[in-house]
């Protein structure tokens, strides 16, 4: 028993290097594609919380929360936006 115990805190114990990720660094074209991705599934979100919002009850905690998660997906949504809009700017793309 002593020996898997052992074999445990082996595998748990962080060594060098070993979690260790690499980031790809994509080219403009593939982060605009990707962005435009996000802005889908962001605005499919956005808008099934906004078609079962029905306004904030006072005194209730829920209504609270649920608006706040609202304004949090329309604020990814628009900074989504401004972001594909800079990168096409930046490409010389024009809309």
């Amino acid at each position: 028993m002593a020996n898997f115990q052992k074999v445990l805190v082996l595998l748990n114990r962080p060594q060098k290097g070993r979690f260790f990720y690499y980031m790809k660094i994509l080219s403009d074209k593939e982060k605009l594609v990707a962005l435009y991705k996000k802005l889908e599934e962001a605005t499919e979100k956005y808008k099934f919380k906004l078609k079962n919002f029905r306004g904030v009850p006072h005194e209730s905690a829920m209504g609270e929360l649920s608006f706040s998660e609202l304004k949090v997906r329309e604020d990814f949504v628009e900074s989504l936006k401004s972001e594909i809009a800079s990168l096409e700017t930046k490409m010389g793309i024009k809309k």
